[in-house]
C-alpha cells in the first residue's frame, strides 16, 4: 500500500497534521496504536460523566485548533470562558487579584507592558530564563511574581518558581493578551473531544485519507537514511514482520521518550538521540495526582467556571489546580450532577512509579480537598487517578531550541509532531501549532490560510 505520507499517532498533532495536509491534497494514512482517537487527549465514560483524561480544557485563543478545525469544515463550539481565579493560600480561598493591589499593580502594569513591546522572536531568545528572573527585571514584589506563577501551575504543571520557563510562559501571556485582551484564555469544546477527534478523522477521510486504528508500527523504515514507509506489527498474532506501507515522508506524533522504539539502533542521528534521552528522564516528566469527584452540588472554590489553583496542598505539600467541567458544559454529566477535576504536580525525581509514596499522597490530597473544597464530602464517588505521560516539564533549559525540531535532519522524509518537541503553547495548544507547524515544513511552504497564526 502506498501513500504520500504515513503519520503514526492520532494524538491532537497527528489529526492536526493529518487534516492540513489532505486538505493541501496528499493522501495520508494514519496509524493509531489505541482504539481510540485523540492519544493522550482521549475520553473515559465513568458512571454517567465524560472524562478527558489528560485533555482538559483548551488554551487555543482561536488560532491553532479552532483555525485548523475552520480549514476543513469541522465545527469546534467554545465553552464559556473561565471566568475567574480562586488561589489558596494562608487556609483560605482568595482572588488573584488580592495579591497585585496597591503598589503592586503598578509592577504588574510594567510587565504587561515591556511584554507588549517584546516580539515573539525575542521571547524565543529566553529559554534560558526562569519567569521569575524576567519578571525581576520590571518588579521586585513577590504578589506580582505569584499571580503570573500562579497560571503557570494551572498551564505548565510545573513545581517550583525556577521551574517557570519564562519563553513558554511569556509566548501564552502575549498570545492571549494580543488575541484575547487577558492574561490567559481556556475552554472546553462543547460535545466533548471524542466526538472532535471523531468529526476531524471524517474530514480527512473525505479527503482521501485512511486511518488504522487498533495498529501498532513496529518500524519506521528507514533505507541509507531515506524513509521509506512504515512496517506495523501483525495483527492476527502480535508477531513482527506485518504489512508495509510505502510513503516517502513519515510524520511520527509520539512523546519523546517513545520516539527511539520505532527505530533501528542505527536510524537516528547521534545527537538527536542524545537530545531525545536527556528530555526522556523521569524527572523531566510533568505528573499529577489527582481526583475525579462527582457530588449532587458543585465541588468549587468560587464558582463553576473557575479556574482555581495552589502552591501547596495543607498535608500533601503540592501544587495544583481545580475545575468544575460540568460548569463549561452540563452534557458531561448526568442530569443534577457535577464533575470537578482535582489535580496536584509532584516531583518524579525520586517518587516515580512509587506505589508507597502515591497511597499516601492520595490520602492526604483526598483530606485536603475536603478541607479546600467542603462540598467534597458529601461525593457521590471520587475516582483517583496518576499522569505520567502528560508531557515534559517546561522548566528553563528545556524548552525551545533544546528540543527536536519538526524536521529530523539526517534522515530523508523524517519528521516529528507533537507537544514535547519545539513547540510553544499548552497542551493540545501546542500540540496544534506543532502539527500546523510540521505539515508545512513538509509541505515546503507557509500556508496563507495560517498566515496570521502565530507559531513557534
Amino acid at each position: 500500500m502506498k501513500y504520500d505520507v504515513v503519520i503514526v499517532g492520532a494524538g491532537a498533532a497527528g489529526l492536526v497534521c493529518g487534516s492540513v495536509l489532505a486538505e493541501q491534497g496528499k493522501k495520508v494514512a494514519i496509524v493509531e496504536r489505541h482504539p481510540y482517537l485523540g492519544g493522550r487527549a482521549m475520553e473515559h465514560r465513568f458512571r454517567g460523566h465524560q472524562i478527558g483524561l489528560s485533555s482538559h480544557l483548551v488554551e487555543d485563543p482561536g488560532d491553532s485548533l479552532t483555525r485548523v478545525c475552520e480549514l476543513v469544515g469541522v465545527e469546534l463550539e467554545h465553552s464559556h470562558r473561565s471566568d475567574s481565579m480562586p488561589f489558596w493560600d494562608k487556609g483560605r480561598w482568595q482572588p488573584i487579584q488580592e495579591y497585585y493591589g496597591g503598589a503592586a499593580k503598578e509592577g504588574l502594569k510594567r510587565c504587561i507592558e515591556a511584554l507588549k513591546e517584546t516580539s515573539f522572536e525575542e521571547i524565543d531568545n529566553l529559554d534560558h530564563l526562569s519567569l521569575r528572573e524576567w519578571m525581576s527585571r520590571y518588579t521586585s514584589d513577590e504578589g506580582v511574581y505569584q499571580v503570573w506563577e500562579a497560571i503557570s501551575v494551572l498551564e505548565q504543571i510545573t513545581l517550583e518558581p525556577w521551574e517557570h520557563s519564562a519563553s513558554e510562559n511569556l509566548f501564552i501571556r502575549k498570545l492571549h493578551y494580543e488575541k484575547k485582551r487577558t492574561a490567559g484564555y481556556s475552554f472546553w469544546p462543547m460535545g466533548g473531544w471524542d466526538a472532535l477527534w471523531e468529526r476531524m478523522a471524517e474530514a480527512i477521510r473525505d479527503r482521501g485519507g485512511e486511518f488504522f486504528v487498533a495498529e501498532t508500527v513496529e518500524r519506521v523504515l528507514v533505507e541509507d537514511s531515506v524513509v521509506k514507509g512504515v512496517r506495523l506489527i501483525n495483527r492476527e498474532d502480535g508477531s513482527k514482520g506485518g504489512a508495509v506501507l510505502n510513503a516517502a515522508e513519515v510524520v511520527v506524533n509520539a512523546p519523546v521518550w517513545d520516539i527511539p522504539k520505532l527505530f533501528e539502533p542505527d536510524d537516528l542521528p547521534w545527537d538527536f538521540l542524545h537530545r531525545v534521552k536527556a528530555l526522556s528522564n523521569n524527572r523531566n516528566k510533568a505528573c499529577w495526582f489527582g481526583y475525579w469527584i462527582a457530588a449532587e452540588e458543585p465541588v468549587i472554590a468560587e464558582s463553576t467556571l473557575e479556574m482555581a489553583s495552589f502552591f501547596s496542598t495543607p498535608r500533601a505539600g503540592l501544587p495544583g489546580y481545580t475545575l468544575c467541567f460540568t460548569g463549561y458544559d452540563p452534557t458531561v454529566s448526568p442530569p443534577g450532577e457535577y464533575l470537578t477535576c482535582v489535580g496536584a504536580a509532584f516531583d518524579a525525581t525520586a517518587h516515580y512509579g512509587d506505589k508507597a509514596y502515591y497511597d499516601r499522597m492520595f490520602e492526604d490530597l483526598w483530606l485536603d480537598i475536603e478541607e479546600m473544597m467542603p462540598a467534597a464530602r458529601g461525593a457521590l464517588w471520587k475516582k483517583p487517578h496518576v499522569v505520567t505521560t502528560y508531557g515534559v516539564i517546561c522548566k528553563p533549559g528545556q524548552v525551545g531550541a533544546a528540543r527536536p525540531d519538526s524536521v529530523v535532519r539526517g534522515v530523508d522524509g523524517l519528521y516529528l509532531t507533537g507537544d514535547t518537541l519545539r513547540a510553544r503553547g499548552i497542551g493540545i495548544d501546542k500540540a496544534a501549532r506543532s502539527g500546523i507547524s510540521t505539515a508545512e515544513a513538509l509541505l515546503g511552504e507557509r500556508l496563507p490560510f495560517f498566515a496570521e497564526t502565530v507559531r513557534y
